[in-house]
């Protein structure tokens, strides 16, 4: 049996506690991990991420909120989305806040030129959370 002495655990524990914080702030990315809609948005974040960089604009737009398809057509987001460069992977979701039925999120995905951080918002609705808004969108009208 091996013993340790107490004085020789306390810096181990210290060193794990440590470790652990470390961790989870390096995942969490300042979010509340506990809140289950986290993880909703962030899978969603992921998904749609995924279909942008498979299939463009065309992908990306099975992840909008109805609101947003009313007034923007597949045709309309493939050109207002013409001149950013396209994922060609997903990363991470951090800082994910709530308000009411919209969460905003930052989501990082590779392409590339490299890393890209972008803030997106969703919106909860009855198909679950979907895209409201994302850099670029702003020019789609039709």
């Amino acid at each position: 049996m091996i013993r340790i002495a107490r004085s020789s655990l306390l810096p181990l524990l210290a060193l794990s506690a440590a470790l652990v914080v470390g961790l989870v702030s390096a995942c969490g990315g300042g979010s509340d991990n506990s809140d289950p809609r986290v993880g909703e948005v962030g899978g969603v974040a992921e998904l749609a991420t995924y279909a942008y960089a498979a299939a463009g604009a065309d992908g990306l737009y099975d992840y909008l909120a109805p609101s947003v398809t009313e007034r923007c057509s597949r045709e309309g987001l493939a050109t207002a989305l013409q001149d950013i460069e396209l994922p060609t992977g997903w990363r991470q979701v951090k800082d994910v806040g709530f308000e009411g039925d919209r969460a905003t999120a930052t989501v990082i995905f590779t392409t590339p030129s490299g890393d890209r951080e972008v803030k997106w918002t969703f919106q909860q609705g009855s198909q679950g959370w979907r895209l409201l808004d994302l850099p670029g969108l702003e020019k789609c009208s039709s």
